[in-house]
Formats: C-alpha cells, sequence, structure tokens
C-alpha cells in the first residue's frame, strides 16, 4: 500500500463514527432502570468507593495541622505562595483557571479568576506560570497507582485500596521504577513534599538557588523551626510537638520535611467526597437520579452495540478511573513542558516512559465532583463540561473549531494549533494500531446534555455548601505564622 493510501485510510479510520451510539429504545423509565441496574451489577459497581480503605477524619491532630499548613505562605521561598493557592476547597479543591498562576502574582490573596502574573516577575510573559491545569486535591486518598497528570510519582506495587503503602513509590527525586527513600507512606505523603520544590509553583527563581530539592526542603523545616532570620510570629513548633505528641524531643526531629509532608498529606487525605446521587442509585435508590440522568448513565456505562458511548473503558470502577494514561489530543494551550519542535508542547507520560503509546498521553481524572473541577484537561482548554464530552466524541473536529473561551485571556496560545494538531496526528496512529482506545462517535445533542446531567450527578452537594465545606477551612483557626492567605474571588470577598 502506499504511504498516501495508508495516511487516506487513516484518515477516513480517524473521522469514521457508529451511527447507532446513542440511540436508546426503552419503553418506560421501569425498563431503562432494569437494564441500568444489570450494566452496574455486570461492571461490578458498589457506589462505595470508600470500603475498604481507612482515610483519616478532618479532626485528627495531623490533619488539622495540615489544614493550617495548607493555608500558610510558610512553604513557599518568597512568602507569595501557598498550597491553597492552588488547590481552595471552594474551588472544587482546585483553582477554577486553566493554568495556574503560581509564583509572583499580583495579589496573592486572589484565588480563581482574576488571579495574575505579576508583570515585573522573572519570565514574565504576560500569560500563567505554570504548564499544566491544577488536579483537584478532593479524594486523593483514593488513588493507587499515580499522582499528578504524567504520572511522576508512582506506586511501585500498585496494589488496591493501599494507596501507595505497600512496595515503595517512585518520585522526580529517585528517578522512575526506583524507590525514593524518602517518599513516606502514601502516594499524598510522596506528592505533598514536590510543591515547595518546584519553581513556578512554590519555590520561586530566587529562593535556595543552587540546592538540591532535599537541601530545599530543609531549609523550609529551619525556617519553621525558627532557624535563620526569624519569623515574626512561630507557632509551628508548639503545633508540631502537639500534633506529633513530642514534647520533648529535639526540635530537629520534631519540624522536619517527613513531618511536614506528613500533615500536609493528612490534611489532603481528609478530603472525602463522595456522597452523590448516583451512588445512592447505585446502592439502590432508584429515585436517586432524573430519568435524564439515567439515560446518561446507561450512555455512559454501555457499548457502542447497545447505544452507549463506552466511557467507562477508561473512567471505570466507583473512582471512575482506570487510573491509566491516554492520549485524548486536548487543545494544547499555555508555556508547555518545552517539547517538540514549538518548545511549548507537553508530551504528557512519555516524558516519564518515552514509550511510543505515552505520547501526548495523560492519566484518566476521576470524575468524582468532576461539575467543580473544571476547567477541563491537562491545560484546561474547556470550561464546560459539554464541550469536553464533545472533545470526546471527536477530537480532530473538536481541535478544528476550537476557540479558547475561558476565564484568561492572556493565556499563551500562539502555538495551540500546531501542537494540538501534533497530538492528533500520534492520535491517528495509535488508533491505526490499536493501542488506542478512544472511538469517534456520532451524538445528538440530547446525547451530550444526557452525559453531562449525568456526571453532574456525581457532585457531592457539601462540596458547594460552604457551611458543609466549612470543616476544610481556616475561618476560625489561630494563624500560626501571620503569612495566611485570606482568600477573596475577583470580586474581592471572601471564598
Amino acid at each position: 500500500m502506499k504511504i498516501s493510501d495508508l495516511w487516506l485510510a487513516g484518515f477516513l479510520f480517524l473521522f469514521s463514527i457508529p451511527t447507532n451510539a446513542g440511540n436508546l429504545n426503552f419503553a418506560s423509565e421501569s425498563e431503562l432502570d432494569a437494564a441500568l441496574g444489570q450494566r452496574i451489577s455486570q461492571l461490578s459497581l458498589t457506589g462505595d468507593p470508600l470500603s475498604p480503605r481507612s482515610l483519616p477524619s478532618i479532626n485528627t491532630p495531623k490533619a488539622q495541622l495540615g489544614k493550617l499548613l495548607f493555608f500558610s505562605k510558610i512553604q513557599s521561598g518568597n512568602f507569595d505562595t501557598a498550597c491553597v493557592s492552588c488547590h481552595h476547597p471552594m474551588l472544587g479543591g482546585a483553582d477554577a483557571l486553566s493554568i495556574a498562576i503560581g509564583v509572583d502574582t499580583v495579589n496573592p490573596n486572589l484565588l480563581g479568576p482574576g488571579r495574575e502574573h505579576r508583570a515585573t516577575a522573572p519570565f514574565y510573559d504576560g500569560g500563567p506560570t505554570m504548564p499544566r491545569n491544577v488536579p483537584t486535591s478532593f479524594n486523593l486518598g483514593f488513588w493507587d497507582k499515580h499522582i499528578f497528570h504524567d504520572g511522576r510519582v508512582e506506586a511501585l506495587l500498585p496494589l488496591p485500596f493501599q494507596h501507595g503503602a505497600i512496595g515503595g513509590m517512585s518520585t522526580p527525586d529517585s528517578g522512575k521504577d526506583l524507590p525514593d527513600p524518602d517518599a513516606g507512606n502514601n502516594l499524598s505523603t510522596a506528592q505533598a513534599a514536590f510543591p515547595q520544590i518546584t519553581l513556578e509553583e512554590m519555590r520561586g527563581f530566587t529562593f535556595a538557588e543552587g540546592l538540591s530539592n532535599q537541601e530545599t526542603r530543609e531549609l523550609v523545616a529551619a525556617r519553621m523551626r525558627g532557624e535563620g532570620e526569624p519569623l515574626a510570629l512561630n507557632l509551628w513548633p508548639t503545633l508540631f510537638r502537639q500534633a506529633f505528641n513530642l514534647p520533648n524531643a529535639p526540635l530537629g526531629d520534631v519540624i522536619t520535611p517527613a513531618s511536614i509532608r506528613e500533615v500536609l498529606a493528612e490534611y489532603m487525605r481528609s478530603q472525602v467526597f463522595v456522597d452523590n446521587p448516583w451512588f445512592g442509585y447505585v446502592q439502590g435508590n432508584t429515585d436517586a437520579l432524573t430519568p435524564q440522568e439515567k439515560r446518561g448513565a446507561f450512555k455512559f456505562l454501555s457499548r457502542e452495540s447497545v447505544g452507549g458511548f463506552n466511557c467507562q473503558n477508561c473512567h471505570s470502577g466507583n473512582l471512575m478511573t482506570d487510573e491509566g494514561f491516554h492520549n485524548l489530543a486536548m487543545p494544547q494551550l499555555g508555556r508547555g513542558k518545552g517539547d517538540s519542535y514549538t518548545r511549548t508542547n507537553d508530551f504528557g507520560r512519555y516524558r516519564e516512559t518515552n514509550r511510543f503509546n505515552d505520547l501526548f498521553a495523560f492519566r484518566t481524572p476521576s470524575l468524582l465532583n468532576v461539575e467543580v473541577t473544571g476547567p477541563y484537561g491537562h491545560a484546561g482548554a474547556y470550561s464546560t463540561l459539554e464541550d469536553t464530552i464533545r472533545h470526546h466524541m471527536n477530537p480532530a473536529v473538536a481541535i478544528a473549531r476550537y476557540q479558547y473561551d475561558g476565564t484568561q485571556p492572556s493565556v499563551q496560545q500562539s502555538d495551540m494549533q500546531n501542537n494540538s494538531q501534533e497530538a492528533i496526528n500520534i492520535l491517528f496512529v495509535q488508533q491505526i494500531v490499536g493501542v488506542s482506545k478512544l472511538n469517534n462517535h456520532a451524538y445528538n445533542e440530547e446525547d451530550i446534555q444526557d452525559l453531562a446531567a449525568f456526571l453532574r450527578a456525581l457532585t457531592d452537594p457539601c462540596v458547594k455548601d460552604r457551611q458543609c465545606v466549612l470543616p476544610w477551612l481556616v475561618d476560625n483557626d489561630i494563624d500560626p505564622d501571620g503569612l495566611r492567605i485570606e482568600a477573596i474571588d475577583i470580586s474581592l470577598q471572601p471564598l
């Protein structure tokens, strides 16, 4: 076969679409319930992602201490960012931005839309600082294989329900497939050590210059112990002694990089938000979903041959993720990771594995609470669930029609079309050789609305209710160092 014929066949394959997807023929809602119940049984869904996990309560001493630290700028090199700068509980455990503004922001307290990179900052180019969209911190303790979009923190023995606690973990410090002796007890603890050493995220471009990652962490711990330049207010020694029940131990053994990452991880692992209508339905309450949500659920879970879109092929199980990596050819906005000829592309998981199958592949996100965790995609390209679903139906068509409509008009877009087309080209080859799970689909607007309605039924109502989320906020808590983020929105109202 000529090369031109191969590419023509590939082009036709890429745009080929089955005609039966989305067509449901149920005589009654009870018939739909029966079919949906059968599919739930076939997939062994329980509606209980927590069991048999053991996750901490927000009321434990270490989680409470982690909360105070999560909201403090003490870990950032220039005292201008905190963990909560990118992961606020009232912003879906993220920041509601396409791509985060890390260090050197105009107003450190302003979170979400309106947060901007300071024009006098190093490497300022008008757009956001970070290379990727921020994943939510909600339900972090449910992951068993990888953390981050590219899985660079990874369980070496990814046993179900263990969150990396058995068999060690690899991190950027150790290198892929090598155990990091300082990773801690689980994936959350391993992950918690990296924001403070990432230049754009918390470290800044002048703090701890020339020091290793671990030396930088030691410098932050020393700062919290009160060594070096003293803080005007410093309650961290007392609070760490209390949380770890070490009243008489040397302070150097109490506030350490390991204890810092442990309390942060306990706070994040306590963010369990899984009480949603879908799980109520799975557990037997057929009134928990509307008819539209039920149609969306059936279309989501079912194969093309019976009118579904087989979304569960990747968004599987109670957590609604296979914890794998897939190329969806999502639009590539922002600075990227320095890949390809443009130097603004992002090869995703390939950066860790150097495997063709992983080119432009990113970790399958959990869909729990997806309604509140947008924008969507590794670069936050889509503002709505509906547009994100349409992209999944046919990425090539979506890219051809794409226009950014998010809340960051300054986001870098000059290379977007070239970068995204490169991902489309690779996806085409991955589909041809059979390593991609993504199929193209015919659909109508009812399909999009049904699927979006189902996805919204995955929302725990608590995450939209400030009073319910209050235990994870710091309204009435002490401020240990006077460096708290006093979070406000673009209207200068408290979050």
